[in-house]
């Protein structure tokens, strides 16, 4: 089994809370899962920390990520500078077939949002929204902040109790760019993100030792 192969097998398990963060990563104990030698671990390892997924420190090994409250609010801030920003530069350029592939975007969004593939569908419209501003390189900048909260909404399951405060938001979202309203748009926006980081911390638990993966 590749490097890349088990790094997308962790992605998956750490986007999907089944390891929390702060989850000690053994490289023996990984070895044993997926029945190979530690050099492909290491490697996909090395790969979870260049995406800000692990932590890696030399002669301790492998953790998941797990930012503290001060942290989670530093990446909500950017992420409303970013997408607000974003948002902004996108309405402008929208055309009637960007709009309709939005509505569609919030159809799946809206059919996704109570099952375990709501984040999935929570990004696919945030993307479609944003995509005709054609500023690949923030929007990766949005995806990887994105995938930050991700990991530890999931891990203390908070977001998916605002379900309906969410969709209306996105319901508004979209009437904001119908009218060409960046500036409403951009006001939906912020709350909603500042909503969703007010969930997260409320979720938060008391500081505690990390998790370990055998236990």
């Amino acid at each position: 089994m590749s490097a890349e192969t088990i790094a997308a097998a962790l992605t998956r398990d750490i986007t999907a809370g089944l390891l929390p963060p702060g989850t000690d990563l053994l490289q023996t104990d990984l070895a044993a899962r997926f029945q190979v030698s530690r050099i492909p671990i290491r490697d996909a390892l090395q790969r979870l920390a260049v995406e800000g997924l692990v932590t890696v420190t030399p002669n301790r090994g492998a953790r998941v990520i797990r930012l503290t409250a001060k942290e989670i609010r530093e990446v909500y801030d950017l992420r409303v500078l970013l997408e607000g920003d974003l948002l902004a530069r996108a309405i402008p350029q929208m055309t009637e077939q960007d709009l309709m592939q939005i509505e569609v975007a919030q159809e799946r969004s809206n059919l996704e949002a109570r099952t375990d593939r709501w984040a999935e569908g929570d990004w696919v419209f945030h993307k479609t929204l944003y995509a005709p501003a054609a500023r690949a390189r923030q929007l990766d900048l949005i995806q990887s902040l994105r995938r930050t909260c991700q990991i530890h909404i999931a891990a203390y399951r908070k977001l998916p109790d605002q379900t309906s405060r969410w969709l209306e938001d996105h319901g508004a979202l979209v009437d904001g760019c119908r009218a060409k309203d960046t500036d409403y748009a951009k006001r939906v926006l912020q709350l909603h993100l500042r909503a969703a980081c007010q969930a997260l911390l409320n979720a938060l638990p008391e500081e505690s030792g990390a998790v370990s993966l055998s236990g």
